[in-house]
């Protein structure tokens, strides 16, 4: 991409992600035109243990309604889509999104009201306003996640959305490197990138690592399988279907959303069941227990999630039995390690034989770890850096890292939701703080700023 370079300010405006997990929201302004990037939730966790969950407030996009172009989402995650419904209740503009990001969207909407939803094809280039933009794969625990080269008049802003680099992916591609490298020919560009893992050592696994331990664990049990997963990780949910295929055992999903996800991803070719391994869950009731395995919703505990109702004996279809194999195939979030044990805990008290991250690799993360952000760095060479996505410290981690990879101090960000970075051909400086904030929303009212 060829940049025109002038005297005219493109500000970079995060609005929610920035110091918190979570409630992923970014605007981008040049010249009174306005793009958002993600619109995301964040749930309850320790620290704001509240009832519902909340989303990022716009007061400061509210009183420049008519200076939005659009929206652009990098992936089907709900602290990047789950607060689309709150944002288009309010602006009537276009949301942009790979093939399957835009299924989720869908689903997420309703059906009550017509939105004006696009499909991004990767690679190539779109047009909205003064700004221009493509979409590029990256390697996500979800399939078509996003990162994204964002054109201005004044620089090019690269938006990794959530990434790690993985060369050998069960789902997809790896990133293209030469693309992320050629990037770096571009004048006055800026990195956004992710912060969550900044302070893991090394690379993140490749999801195709967990392949031989699953089967160990799966060969092994002699009774039911149940392994709780996230339900948009379908990576892993195809790496089950297919051990179990081979093992010789049938699988049936449970839990609301596993379920829809899982319909949405064969129906388009994202996953494969070609045996017909799957089968519903009154009919693995059928079944000898050594040839079930139920995989469930609820890897963090959520206290609705099927995999929560099981822990605590409350699901009306599924409970644990002597003999029960448990995999809890994910880490606590950061904030929610307290849930995340209570349910482990509640499992052991069942009778069930629980195998998790902290006693056996049964995981890897979806976002890089140090190494990864290095390599982004050093392939894109920014001549600015802000890290995004994730708490303080994490934040602090990323920025540390940029700069023992080359980057000038004074060219490192480090803000959090409200701050404003602004850009000229020439410079980088600190704008005026804008109204950031939360907006809790519980569903037994009208949502609660805060």
């Amino acid at each position: 991409m060829t940049i025109i370079l002038n005297n005219k300010r493109l500000k970079v405006i995060p609005l929610g992600g920035l110091g918190e997990i979570g409630k992923n929201m970014m605007a981008v302004e040049y010249d009174g035109q306005i793009l958002i990037i993600d619109a995301g939730i964040a749930f309850p966790s320790e620290i704001k243990p509240i009832s519902g969950f909340s989303v990022p407030d716009t007061t400061y996009l509210n009183e420049r309604k008519n200076m939005i172009l659009g929206v652009l989402i990098t992936h089907g995650h709900d602290d990047h889509i789950g607060g689309l419904s709150h944002l288009l209740s309010n602006f009537n503009v276009p949301v942009y999104s790979s093939k399957l990001t835009r299924e989720f969207i869908k689903f997420k909407l309703g059906n009550k009201k017509q939105h004006d939803l696009h499909i991004v094809n990767f690679y190539e280039s779109y047009s909205l306003g003064c700004f221009e933009f493509q979409f590029f794969p990256v390697c996500h625990s979800i399939p078509d996640a996003a990162g994204i080269a964002l054109k201005s008049p004044v620089g090019l802003l690269v938006h990794t959305g959530d990434f790690k680099f993985d060369d050998n992916p069960t789902l997809g591609n790896p990133i293209d490197l030469e693309y992320l490298s050629n990037l770096s020919s571009n004048t006055n560009l800026i990195l956004c990138s992710d912060s969550t893992y900044a302070e893991k050592d090394g690379f993140t696994g490749s999801e195709s690592t967990l392949e031989e331990k699953l089967k160990q664990i799966i060969s092994r049990s002699e009774g039911r399988v149940l392994i709780a997963t996230f339900s948009s990780l379908l990576s892993r949910i195809q790496q089950i279907i297919t051990i179990s295929s081979i093992l010789g055992r049938r699988v049936s999903v449970v839990g609301r959303s596993m379920n829809r996800n899982l319909k949405v991803a064969l129906d388009l070719g994202y996953l494969a069941d070609p045996q017909n391994t799957l089968i519903p869950l009154r009919d693995s009731k059928k079944l000898p227990d050594r040839k079930v395995l139920l995989i469930t919703t609820g890897a963090q505990g959520e206290s609705s999630s099927a995999m929560g109702l099981i822990s605590r004996g409350e699901h009306s279809d599924v409970s644990v039995k002597n003999g029960d194999t448990i995999v809890i195939s994910s880490s606590p979030i950061p904030g929610n390690e307290v849930k995340y044990s209570h349910m482990i805990n509640n499992l052991f008290r069942q009778g069930g034989q629980v195998i998790y991250q902290n006693i056996s690799p049964v995981h890897v993360h979806g976002h890089g770890s140090r190494e990864d952000l290095r390599h982004m760095i050093e392939l894109v060479k920014p001549k600015y850096f802000i890290p995004i996505h994730g708490e303080t410290r994490h934040l602090v981690a990323h920025a540390n890292i940029a700069e023992k990879s080359g980057l000038e101090r004074e060219n490192i960000f480090l803000i959090e939701d409200g701050d404003t970075v602004e850009f000229t051909d020439s410079k980088a400086t600190l704008g005026n703080k804008v109204h950031s904030g939360t907006i809790y929303i519980d569903g037994s009212g009208p949502p609660k700023p805060q």
